[in-house]
């Protein structure tokens, strides 16, 4: 069970007639304004947006918006570019996480976080919380409320801005943060990691995010593919990767030329192939060696064979999973088909 134990939260916002851009304090809630019955509901908000990060899959390959990224050496050993802070990155994540000086380190990050390129307007919300009998700093980005830092607040109302104002927080993770990485099942920390998730991060990983934390670049597979295969196209006479199917097939292995990036055989990455109105991924490995999956044609006629021993046919998923057909032995013999 998430418990918060402190939140504090800080607006940003970014636009072309704000020179220096700057973080506002909306607020902060401490351990006695969250056992308030409004200090009650702003820690139910935050938990749950801290559940819905905390459930995501890092490690999976298979996911492309939450990744785990390791910290660069300046994030341990070299003080934060800012000129009134002398902590490092992961300095001001352990102010967070242990509770201490909350707002000057959530304050000095989110300055961070509006130094970088492309950053945009947000709230960033800062919060110290347990979960699996550990404490852990979490940062959560959620959409911006305009006008949120001209909010007056005093001690007496701060707790209750974030209830009696529903639009200061909502329930919607943007973006998110946990520091530092934990193994629950070998109980096992890396402070030198931090856990990131991002909304649209499978369709765009935005650079800033890991930016901010001084945090190395975790591009998936299908990133690098998608790059090498741009950086071949766009050496080739035909504006393509291949001349030819038999060339993709019996080509050798190619890697992304970009020194920032690291060094990934083509073929740990995916494709999509488009047949019959359907789009189907498969990986470049799988396409180019594996005779479960055949490109082939017959005349004009192309074909994507797929070939198991047992195929499941079925509807729903998890514990509603259903099968279409119990048995197979009905089905047309390929022969009668071509």
């Amino acid at each position: 069970m998430v418990d918060v134990e402190t939140v504090a939260v800080f607006s940003c916002e970014m636009e072309e007639d704000i020179e220096d851009p700057t973080p506002e304090l909306v607020g902060t809630l401490d351990e006695d304004d969250l056992t308030t019955e409004a200090g009650t509901e702003a820690e139910r908000i935050v938990a749950s947006m801290l559940r819905d990060t905390l459930g995501r899959r890092y490690d999976s390959d298979e996911t492309k918006n939450a990744r785990n990224h390791e910290f660069t050496d300046a994030a341990q050993s070299a003080s934060v570019n800012l000129e009134s802070e002398t902590r490092t990155t992961i300095e001001l994540l352990d102010s967070v996480r242990d509770g201490t000086d909350l707002e000057r380190a959530g304050e000095s990050l989110s300055q961070l976080y509006l130094n970088e390129a492309r950053s945009v307007s947000d709230l960033l919300i800062y919060t110290q919380f347990e979960e699996y009998d550990e404490t852990f700093a979490g940062i959560l980005k959620t959409p911006y409320l305009e006008g949120a830092h001209e909010i007056d607040l005093d001690h007496e109302d701060t707790e209750a801005v974030f209830t009696e104002n529903e639009r200061v927080i909502q329930e919607e993770t943007d973006k998110s943060a946990v520091y530092p990485k934990y193994d629950q099942y070998e109980d096992v920390f890396d402070n030198n990691s931090v856990q990131l998730y991002q909304e649209g991060g499978a369709q765009h990983y935005a650079k800033y995010w890991h930016g901010f934390l001084n945090s190395k670049a975790t591009p998936h597979p299908d990133e690098l593919v998608e790059a090498a295969i741009k950086q071949r196209a766009n050496e080739s006479e035909t504006e393509a990767a291949y001349s030819t199917y038999g060339e993709f097939t019996d080509g050798a292995d190619i890697t992304l030329d970009d020194e920032s990036e690291p060094q990934m055989d083509i073929d740990q990455g995916g494709v999509s192939v488009r047949i019959a109105g359907k789009s189907i991924r498969v990986s470049i490995k799988e396409l180019r060696e594996s005779d479960s999956v055949q490109l082939a044609r017959d005349g004009d006629q192309f074909y994507l064979l797929l070939s198991d021993l047992q195929p499941e046919l079925t509807v729903g998923s998890g514990n509603s999973k259903r099968s279409l057909v119990d048995n197979l032995s009905s089905v047309p013999n390929i022969q009668e088909l071509f």
